[in-house]
């Protein structure tokens, strides 16, 4: 599936393979009010498989199948409780 970027998305400059990383190796995933008709999701998730920093990626699956980063930066206080809270892959293993 490709995977679109709105301008937004480049807006803090996080390169679309580090964006991708995250999308794919979540830590956690959190559904949030979208668009109507919109599935929307926040993903928080390491920059890369070594990194110690982490990102919050904003994702949008329109009605149409295309899926739209929409937003893309480091973890803010706003999503960092997601670290911990159920749902977590990598201390659930």
């Amino acid at each position: 599936m490709a995977i679109h970027y709105s301008e937004s998305a480049d807006k803090h400059h996080v390169p679309h393979e580090e964006i991708e990383y995250a999308i794919f190796h979540p830590i956690n995933k959190h559904q949030i009010d979208g668009r109507r008709g919109e599935v929307t999701f926040v993903f928080v998730g390491k920059r890369h498989e070594l990194s110690r920093r982490f990102l919050e990626v904003m994702v949008a699956l329109k009605p149409s199948g295309q899926l739209v980063v929409f937003h893309a930066m480091e973890l803010t206080d706003q999503w960092h409780w997601l670290l911990y809270a159920p749902g977590h892959t990598e201390w659930e293993e």
